[in-house]
């Protein structure tokens, strides 16, 4: 009974669509002439036409092509007629203010280059008004004064980093803490420890710095930008390699620890279904299917069947090998069979989730 129900309904939901057709046809909007008509395969008929020449009395400037088209495209793929859509220009910045935590370490993320961010965290510190003793912003540095606890005779000091975030166009503040009772000189160097002294503290102005910065959304617009902290490397920690022509590799500039961490993230993040991970021998073994990011069919996707199939699936291992004081991500089929698409894909589908 409910598959005749079914069939019912699709058998309705047709005639109407027909029936819709047909009238637009008649008005002159469907139908091969109308201005609605279908334009699926006017691509293939395109001519390609000569550049426009712009008269020597007016300004002319290069337009560079939106799509760049690899030489040899790794694996072979099929040849598809309707061409799939184009994928933001990068779709993993993102505007706002992350505290990212991993273990007793923490520092903020945040969607903007070093050259926005640095005016803006120097600025939280003068609405705190509290006194630098050094900023250096080609390197990302400044470091407040010795700063006097009221009832005690301790002191404390803190020193904050800018560095590129994962991805070109993020960038990552990490404040370090350390405290005194008064012994050291005011004009004396510090040596900072590798972790902060007093942990507390240190979250305390990671959340302070992270709400400021929140609320100054036109750190996004680049009302303000420092030339001089712009020139902090701007390729991020995270960057795609072609080993050879079949082989991607993703290389992150990080130690093991938060590799790790962030690689684990990031797949699940896609939503990869990990089968096994063994953290000892650095490997994840994954199932991909290349669908994982792609959204559900909708209502009338379903109606008529569409999304049923089952997509084709391989296992992969994904290996972290630490080389040249980098962890490059490296992943094969577990089969043993060449998959050099799907090998590709899997790839720079992590690295689009890496936070």
């Amino acid at each position: 009974m409910l598959a005749m129900t079914s069939k019912a309904l699709r058998f309705s939901v047709l005639m109407m669509m027909a029936g819709s057709m047909t009238a637009c046809s008649w008005l002159g909007i469907g139908g091969d002439d109308g201005w609605l008509r279908d334009r699926e395969g006017e691509y293939l008929e395109a001519r390609i036409t000569p550049p426009m020449q712009i008269p020597s009395e007016l300004d002319s400037f290069t337009i560079d092509e939106l799509y760049h088209i690899p030489e040899l495209a790794p694996g072979d793929r099929a040849i598809y007629v309707t061409p799939p859509a184009p994928k933001p220009i990068d779709t993993r910045i993102r505007e706002g203010v992350v505290v990212q935590r991993f273990g007793d370490r923490a520092w903020i993320v945040i969607g903007a280059t070093a050259g926005q961010v640095w005016p803006t965290l120097r600025d939280y510190w003068s609405a705190e008004n509290v006194v630098l003793a050094m900023e250096n912003p080609e390197q990302g540095v400044l470091e407040t004064i010795w700063l006097p606890q009221s009832g005690t005779n301790l002191r404390h000091k803190y020193r904050v980093q800018l560095e590129p975030g994962l991805h070109a166009g993020n960038s990552e503040i990490y404040v370090r803490h350390i405290s005194d009772t008064g012994e050291t000189p005011e004009s004396m160097p510090i040596t900072w420890p590798l972790e902060s002294q007093n942990l507390e503290r240190e979250s305390a102005i990671l959340a302070s710095v992270s709400l400021y910065l929140a609320d100054r959304t036109d750190i996004y617009r680049a009302s303000s930008v420092s030339m001089l902290a712009g020139s902090i490397q701007l390729q991020g920690k995270a960057r795609l390699i072609d080993a050879n022509a079949s082989e991607t590799q993703l290389e992150l500039r990080l130690d093991f620890d938060r590799a790790w961490s962030q690689l684990t993230q990031a797949i699940n993040n896609a939503n990869i279904e990990i089968l096994d991970s063994v953290r000892d021998e650095r490997r994840i073994n994954v199932a991909f299917t290349g669908t994982e990011s792609i959204e559900p069919p909708g209502f009338f996707g379903r109606l008529f069947g569409r999304g049923n199939d089952e997509p084709a699936r391989i296992d992969f291992i994904i290996r972290l090998v630490e080389a040249d004081q980098v962890i490059r991500v490296q992943a094969e089929s577990l089969s043993g069979e060449s998959a050099p698409y799907e090998q590709d894909l899997l790839i720079r589908t992590i690295n689009d989730n890496l936070i």
